[in-house]
């Protein structure tokens, strides 16, 4: 489970439910990330068959079977009763696939959050108090993206947070930098580039270091540099989270070096690896 502020979701919500029993009319789910009412250990919630599948159904269990986690839409809720209305036919294939995907990064973030619990010898919900939510609130309750800035960026975002001990800081990082790992794509190539102009080698150097410097907000993951192979080879290596990005970090570097090119007569080619 992922621990929530609130009891219950809201109407509208994309939640994920674990499935607990099927009836011929109805099928009857846990949502593992809401606490509902006091005398419950989940909150729970109900499917009718008519919000199954948009298709006729001779039999519910041909569409889902006990212990499967599904992602449903939240129609109604009334939480006096603990009564929740859900729908798995309103959720469409890229609405299950992100709201899974930012689940699974939930948990991550929640077991992060674990370990340094027992590490600190408080509660889970102690650790979400001192800093996991106030964390989640900066970052607009994306979790991926707390995941990855922590990793990347864990004392500016602490810096921010305010009577967190410093202790208590350098363990969660700590923690963090030893279980998160980020994946990344690279494109790789080699300029060609020279100039005869007379000086033509302090124009590469500039050029070179312009290039470099188009590309803002560099870190670990996302990255552009330029290195020396044998004049008038420069090898060329861009780094990102995403591969749209890593092309767009190209085109910018290489538009700065062929302008340069052309208004100060050089030579500009790139050949990619």
């Amino acid at each position: 489970m992922v621990l929530s502020k609130t009891p219950f979701p809201s109407e509208g919500e994309f939640i994920i439910g674990k499935v607990r029993d099927i009836q011929d009319q109805y099928v009857y789910v846990d949502l593992l990330d809401y606490e509902g009412i006091p005398s419950e250990e989940y909150a729970r919630g109900m499917i009718h068959i008519s919000e199954i599948s948009s298709r006729w159904i001779r039999n519910i269990r041909n569409f889902v079977r006990v212990g499967q986690k599904l992602v449903l839409r939240v129609l109604r809720v009334d939480e006096h009763k603990g009564h929740i209305d859900l729908s798995l036919r309103r959720v469409n294939s890229a609405q299950k696939k992100n709201r899974m995907k930012e689940w699974k990064y939930a948990l991550k973030y929640e077991n992060l959050l674990q370990f340094f619990a027992d590490e600190a010898k408080m509660s889970l919900k102690e650790a979400y108090d001192e800093f996991g939510f106030a964390i989640l609130e900066l970052m607009k309750n994306e979790y991926q993206d707390a995941v990855e800035e922590l990793k990347e960026n864990g004392e500016a975002i602490f810096k921010k947070i305010k009577g967190v001990p410093k202790e208590h800081q350098e363990i969660f990082l700590r923690i963090v930098d030893e279980n998160v790992s980020i994946s990344t794509v690279s494109i790789v190539g080699k300029v060609k580039l020279y100039f005869t102009n007379s000086n033509g080698i302090d124009l590469l150097k500039t050029t070179l270091k312009d290039a470099v410097e188009v590309v803002k907000n560099q870190r670990p993951t996302r990255k552009l540099t330029i290195t020396y192979i044998a004049a008038p080879f420069y090898r060329v290596e861009v780094t990102s989270k995403d591969y749209l990005d890593a092309e767009n970090m190209l085109s910018d570097a290489l538009e700065v070096i062929e302008e340069r090119a052309a208004l100060q007569n050089g030579v500009f080619e790139f050949i990619r690896d």
